[in-house]
């Protein structure tokens, strides 16, 4: 089976929690596995629950953010107290390891920038986490951008459910790979512009 099928296959199954009563409560773990054991497609969950239920479209994006800080706090943790015996590991056998020196250098030229910008970059959220933990980003700065940088990444997707509705989910459903890319590239270009 292809990466786009097994993409595919897998925003359909995300999309369809949208109207089960338990849908927030997948958001919710997903976005704290995201932040501490894995990339989850959290956006998937988040735009499946916005569709299905406009009028908590704003409510369901902060849940993500707030759940996602949540997860990125373990994450800290994880990183500023196990980091040899369990973070690095886990970041090795997921292959991320090798993003974690860019991920020192950015938190060298600016912890909070990185922190606010980490939801448009290609390194999952869970090596920020932990890595500004082992690198000793005070907790404080480390709360406030990660806070800061998941809403970005969650309210232009409500954003997007809210003003195009039922398009999106059929869009997404028929096309989820390709939408995923569209839009994930519409708004790193976006933030890019509004960065440079």
């Amino acid at each position: 089976m292809t990466t786009a099928r097994v993409s595919e296959r897998l925003t359909a199954w995300l999309l369809s929690w949208g109207d089960r009563p338990s849908g927030m409560v997948v958001l919710v773990l997903l976005t704290l596995l995201e932040a501490t054991v894995f990339p989850a497609p959290t956006e998937a969950m988040l735009l499946a629950l916005c569709v299905s239920q406009p009028r908590r479209t704003w409510w369901f994006a902060a849940i993500a953010a707030v759940g996602s800080l949540t997860g990125g706090l373990i994450g800290y943790h994880v990183g500023a107290f196990t980091f040899p015996q369990f973070g690095a590991p886990v970041l090795e056998w997921l292959g991320f390891s090798a993003y974690l020196p860019r991920v020192e250098a950015a938190y060298r030229e600016g912890a909070w920038l990185a922190l606010v910008t980490s939801g448009y970059t290609p390194i999952p959220y869970m090596l920020y986490t932990m890595a500004a933990g082992a690198f000793s980003v005070p907790l404080e700065t480390f709360a406030a951008g990660s806070l800061i940088g998941r809403a970005l990444k969650y309210i232009p997707i409500a954003a997007l459910a809210w003003f195009l509705g039922s398009a999106v989910h059929r869009v997404a459903s028929r096309y989820a790979a390709r939408a995923g890319l569209v839009i994930t590239g519409a708004l790193v270009a976006a933030i890019l512009w509004r960065l440079l």
